[in-house]
């Protein structure tokens, strides 16, 4: 399949992404009027603090990319809300080959997730985050993987975690083909 064509399916497919995050309003407040921190949120978040930091999302390498996640994490605290309490705030590390309609890629993702805490109530996770998309010929060797670190005081060990993976040692400095920003969890 041309680059173009798979650029195309993944435009698509990141329009439907973008769609059905739009459709869910960022923060809302729940039957008990309490605000609910949303995935759309942080997400806008995490799109504020690459702003800041001068970040071109289309540029980015999974090195560069790992770099913004871990500092987003490391000086963007967890939000708290009235009634609402993040319990829970981790960084969740995964690639593996990834399909969808008429596009294929090799996927990979740094995610943060923040676990949401009502009273009397079940736990919500929440997810934002950025996903690299490349040809997935070159890694079908590649095993599928995943790492989580929920503890800020071991962020290095986490990183050697990610630098040491196979993947990211191929694609580090690689060009994707395309690159997400997304909240929502994985696909």
């Amino acid at each position: 399949m041309s680059k173009l064509l798979v650029g195309m399916c993944l435009y698509l497919v990141s329009l439907s992404v973008w769609a059905d995050e739009m459709a869910a309003p960022a923060d809302v407040n729940d039957a008990t009027g309490r605000p609910v921190v949303s995935s759309h949120g942080m997400m806008a978040e995490l799109q504020g603090f690459m702003r800041q930091q001068g970040v071109e999302v289309n540029r980015l390498s999974a090195d560069a990319m790992v770099r913004v996640m871990v500092d987003w994490y490391r000086f963007t605290s967890a939000r708290k809300t009235e009634g609402a309490a993040a319990t829970g705030d981790a960084l969740v590390y995964r690639y593996g080959g990834w399909s969808e309609g008429c596009a294929t890629a090799f996927k990979l993702s740094l995610l943060r997730r923040v676990t949401v805490h009502h009273a009397n109530e079940a736990d919500t996770e929440r997810f934002a985050g950025i996903t690299l998309m490349f040809e997935p010929s070159g890694q079908a060797e590649l095993m599928p993987f995943t790492a989580v670190s929920s503890d800020a005081k071991s962020i290095e060990a986490f990183l050697q975690t990610i630098e040491s993976s196979p993947a990211f040692r191929e694609l580090a400095d690689a060009t994707p083909m395309g690159v997400l920003v997304e909240g929502g969890g994985l696909r």
